[in-house]
């Protein structure tokens, strides 16, 4: 999801413009960026799943549950056609 163009996105068009990770803060032209705050939408962050998984691996945690999701059958949301893009995990730490 954050490695598309999202102005592509909206014509229908999958085209890869940033790599992962990924900010708004930093990715964003000024102008596309204020599209965001001003209606007060949230910035977002795309993270590697090294730094989500290994991260909480790492901060001691022990994975004990893993699920996928997707935005369902939104139309509105092309990468839902081939891809569930949305993760969780269940991270329990030990004592």
């Amino acid at each position: 999801m954050f490695m598309f163009d999202l102005k592509m996105e909206a014509e229908g068009i999958l085209q890869v413009k940033y790599k992962i990770p990924h900010s708004d803060l930093d990715h964003l032209e000024d102008e596309d960026r204020k599209q965001f705050i001003k209606p007060q939408e949230p910035i977002e962050f795309g993270h590697t799943l090294d730094d989500q998984i290994g991260g909480q691996i790492e901060a001691g945690f022990t994975i004990t549950g893993f699920f996928e999701d997707s935005w369902g059958a939104d139309e509105n949301i092309m990468l839902s056609k081939y891809i569930k893009s949305f993760i969780a995990t269940r991270a329990v730490k030990p004592g």
